[in-house]
């Protein structure tokens, strides 16, 4: 796979007769390219969330293909979601002269079809409470039981991000020695209150880490890891159907069909924003991987 310019690449056959595929997106970037690049691309997104809009973005493909790094990152590099955190308070500091603002973080991993709560504080003789994914009057998506931290600032947000991180599904398959075994999820709610008018508006920023995308036979799970491979691909055709069914306005779009499409249903489709990121693998032993995604 190669970038041939700023919105197309190419994707070798791996039968040599055929010529390479061309795929075409809003934008692709390389190993030549830096994470302020990439954070420079969707910067907007987090713009549209402290105005009041709900926005998803989503980091898709194959185990090994990048998509913790572009969404999180490391010390030296940070990813997406640590320059968003640095983002959000900057914009609301920025505005703070016209609006008051809360912003609440909730982490999330989807593992085998189990949603569970990152931010839970385990004690002796606690038990967690039952997650049930529900929706407000106003249509709003929430999850019942769930824990919810209040950041004042982006340390706090971080911290609260760290916190979700450490306690991940990960094991090694095939594909990756230290591989994301569940959808990683973290929402951020903005809410602000005009000072003058005291209307108030909820913005709602969605992150997705998803679970690598490769079929059984190439990642060579066995055992719980292919029950864990089987359920996240169930989760991925159901997201795929979700924003199938989007694209062609049909009248009845399958949000209830999977945890996570229910989870996303209000970040999906109507005025709600959304970003994927696809993820690919350069080397050629994983051309028909790529292509898939």
């Amino acid at each position: 796979a190669r970038r041939v310019d700023a919105f197309s690449m190419e994707l070798d056959s791996r039968d040599k007769r055929s010529p390479p595929k061309n795929f075409t997106f809003d934008a692709i970037f390389d190993e030549h390219n830096s994470q302020e690049d990439v954070f420079a691309d969707c910067r907007g997104l987090v713009s549209s969330a402290v105005d009041g809009y709900n926005v998803t973005v989503f980091a898709y493909g194959q185990t090994g293909a990048g998509k913790t790094h572009t969404m999180y990152g490391s010390t030296e590099a940070p990813g997406l979601v640590p320059r968003v955190a640095e983002e959000v308070f900057m914009l609301l500091s920025k505005y703070s002269h016209e609006a008051n603002a809360k912003v609440k973080c909730s982490m999330f991993e989807l593992y085998r079809d189990d949603l569970v709560d990152l931010l839970f504080q385990r004690r002796k003789g606690v038990v967690p409470a039952l997650l049930d994914i529900k929706k407000d009057t106003r249509g709003s998506v929430y999850v019942d039981g769930a824990t919810e931290r209040d950041v004042a600032n982006p340390a706090e947000l971080l911290k609260c991000i760290e916190d979700g991180q450490e306690r991940r599904h990960v094991s090694a398959t095939k594909m990756n020695a230290d591989s994301s075994r569940s959808h990683l999820i973290t929402i951020i709610v903005i809410e602000s209150t005009n000072r003058k008018t005291k209307q108030v508006s909820t913005g709602k920023l969605t992150l997705c880490d998803l679970a690598g995308s490769e079929r059984l036979k190439k990642s060579e799970a066995t055992g719980s890891q292919l029950k864990e491979a089987q359920s996240i691909n169930k989760s991925l055709t159901a997201l795929g159907d979700v924003i199938e069914a989007l694209t062609k306005h049909a009248k009845h779009v399958p949000y209830r069909n999977h945890k996570l499409t229910q989870l996303l249903s209000d970040s999906l489709g109507g005025n709600a924003k959304t970003l994927m990121f696809v993820n690919c693998s350069p080397a050629e032993s994983n051309s028909d991987e790529t292509g898939a995604a």
